[in-house]
C-alpha cells in the first residue's frame, strides 16, 4: 500500500441489516445495552438513559422510529466523546460492533459536502471491504470486498440533537440513511413525539 495514503481509523458496526462506519475520534467506548431510565417529554428515539461509571449517557435507539430489519440478539450501545467535560453524553444502539479497520482514503468515496447546500443525511462517505476478511485477520489492515459500507458523521447526528432548530428534521434525516426504502414506501410519516 502506498505510504503518502491517508488513513481513517474507523469504527464498524451494523445496524438493521447495514453495516456503518464511524470514526474512533468520536467514540468514547462499546458497552452492552442495559436498562434505561425513560425521560419525560424525550422525542421517541431517545428511550431514556443509564448511568456509566456515575456518568449519565442519553441513549438514542433508531428502531423505534424507523422499520429496521434485523434487531434480535444482545445490542450494544456506541458511547460518543462528550463535546465539553460538561456536555451531555450521547449513545446509540446498534446491533454489532465489529472492531477498527484503517481504512485508505482511495477507498472511500467522499460525498462533497463544500457548498453547504446539501443535506448529507449524516453520511460522509462509502466504500467496499470484504468483513469476512476483516473478520479472519488479527490486525486492522483494509482488505477489499464487495461488503458495502456506509460511513457516518456521528459528530453532525449529536450537534442535530442538541439544536433545536435543526433537530426538525432529524427524524428525515436518519430515515434516509438507515432506511431509505421506507421513505419511498409511503407509510413515512415523519412524525417524531418530541
Amino acid at each position: 500500500m502506498d505510504s503518502t495514503v491517508q488513513l481513517h481509523r474507523l469504527l464498524l458496526f451494523s445496524l438493521g441489516g447495514g453495516m456503518y462506519a464511524a470514526h474512533v475520534s468520536f467514540i468514547r467506548e462499546i458497552v452492552p445495552d442495559q436498562q434505561k431510565i425513560p425521560l419525560p417529554n424525550a422525542p421517541d428515539f431517545i428511550p431514556g438513559v443509564f448511568n456509566l461509571r456515575s456518568e449519565v449517557v442519553k441513549v438514542l435507539d433508531i428502531r423505534l422510529i424507523i422499520p429496521l430489519a434485523g434487531g434480535s440478539g444482545k445490542k450494544k450501545v456506541i458511547v460518543f466523546v462528550p463535546e465539553t467535560e460538561s456536555s451531555t453524553r450521547f449513545g446509540m444502539v446498534v446491533d454489532d460492533v465489529y472492531g477498527i479497520m484503517e481504512v485508505p482514503d482511495d477507498q472511500v468515496t467522499h460525498l462533497n459536502l463544500s457548498d453547504g447546500q446539501i443535506q448529507n443525511n449524516f453520511m460522509m462517505g462509502f466504500f467496499k471491504f470484504s468483513l469476512s476478511g476483516f473478520l479472519g485477520q488479527s490486525s486492522r489492515n483494509f482488505i477489499a470486498g464487495g461488503d458495502e459500507v456506509v460511513w457516518i458523521d456521528f459528530e453532525d447526528i449529536i450537534n442535530t440533537i442538541i439544536d433545536e432548530e435543526k433537530s426538525k428534521d432529524i427524524v428525515f434525516r436518519l430515515t434516509a440513511l438507515f432506511n431509505p426504502q421506507y421513505l419511498l414506501s409511503g407509510e413515512y410519516t415523519g412524525i417524531a413525539k418530541k
